[in-house]
């Protein structure tokens, strides 16, 4: 979800979104009968923050579950952002190391698009391939020196600011018409200089690596600006949240040139406090939702439960993986219409990743 800020306002690209998948086994993160001290849809990873992050919401606590805009109602932007800080509690391996999410700003004229990515070696970073290339209005990559990746949790004063030297697009992507059918939102960011004061996230290249109904964090600069108590003309700092992944897609491919390319997705839904919007564990699916695949998905929310806004684009996923954090996909926007009457970002909002396995052959190639 890419976004262009103004000066003194936004511009929101509307992108629509189109899915072709299928489905893997389907697990109740919070079966009552399988509740033990330790996750339960993960037994390696133990619930020892308690309430602070994992603890589901009981049904019923929370009477009433008005739209929101990206994060729980009943929770602070601010708690979200603290957490993306990695400061205490935050700092146990029960969390990823945010420090690696970067944000992305594309100057056109007194335009600047906004992304999100994640330093995945100390050159390369990975992102989503729309944050440079719509293929349905311009195949056309920006100038690079237009190009520029702000290091920090806050945009707006930004430890570090860093060019790049190559964008390399996904060569599905550029012969798509930008529905993101295919997984293959990819794109890879050389910068001009390598980072070596922070450490690289690992990246997924296990095709069987991610387990259904895991614990996810997200993380991005998504565009709260517009929101009540926030400042319009400040860029939103780093936000990170917590989900259960609900879907995994794999088995997409696609030829160019001769050369067949693997693609795959993540999904997972927006779950609201008193359980009314459960859109992947519904009967209710449109078009897109249905590519999704059939599954199961628990209506409890989760304590920093969130979705995904407008500048999360390219944003990746972590699964924890035989006990490392690992990125499994990069954000590239979401289902449309998921109810009748849903807004964008709200609750039942359902988030979809291009999976970094399924295109392990064209990351590793690219950056040898």
């Amino acid at each position: 979800m890419f976004i262009q800020k103004f000066s003194l306002y936004l511009k929101v690209f509307c992108l629509s979104l189109f899915f072709y998948s299928c489905s893997v086994e389907n697990i109740d993160p919070v079966d009552p009968d399988n509740t033990t001290e330790t996750n339960p849809a993960n037994p390696t990873q133990p619930n020892t923050s308690g309430s602070i992050v994992y603890a589901p919401t009981a049904l019923g606590k929370v009477s009433s579950s008005p739209q929101t805009f990206g994060i729980r109602n009943d929770k602070k932007l601010s708690d979200y952002e603290a957490i993306a800080t990695n400061a205490a509690p935050y700092n146990t391996d029960e969390f990823p190391d945010f420090r690696s999410v970067v944000s992305i700003h594309v100057a056109d004229g007194d335009n600047v698009g906004i992304g999100s990515g994640v330093l995945i070696n100390s050159q390369w970073i990975l992102t989503a391939a729309h944050n440079f290339i719509l293929p349905e209005e311009t195949k056309n990559l920006p100038k690079l020196s237009n190009v520029m990746i702000l290091v920090g949790n806050d945009p707006n004063k930004p430890t570090k600011t860093l060019k790049v030297s190559q964008i390399i697009v996904h060569p599905h992507w550029v012969n798509s018409d930008g529905g993101f059918e295919k997984g293959t939102d990819l794109a890879l960011v050389k910068l001009s200089t390598p980072v070596t004061d922070i450490t690289p996230a690992q990246i997924n290249l296990n095709i069987n690596g991610e387990k259904d109904k895991s614990y996810t964090w997200s993380c991005g600069f998504g565009d709260y600006s517009q929101q009540a108590g926030q400042n319009r003309d400040d860029y939103s700092k780093k936000h990170a949240m917590v989900n259960v992944l609900d879907r995994i897609v794999n088995g997409l491919s696609t030829t160019v040139s001769g050369v067949t390319y693997n693609g795959g997705i993540l999904a997972y839904d927006f779950d609201a406090p008193d359980g009314k919007y459960n859109t992947l564990g519904d009967n209710i699916a449109n078009e897109q939702e249905k590519v999704l695949g059939s599954g199961k998905s628990a209506a409890e929310a989760l304590e920093m439960e969130g979705g995904t806004v407008q500048g999360d684009s390219g944003g990746p996923i972590f699964i924890k993986i035989d006990g490392v954090w690992k990125v499994c996909g990069l954000l590239h926007g979401g289902v449309d219409d998921v109810r009748p009457g849903h807004k964008d970002s709200s609750y039942g909002d359902i988030s979809i990743y291009c999976r970094t396995a399924s295109a392990s052959a064209w990351i590793q190639s690219n950056i040898k």
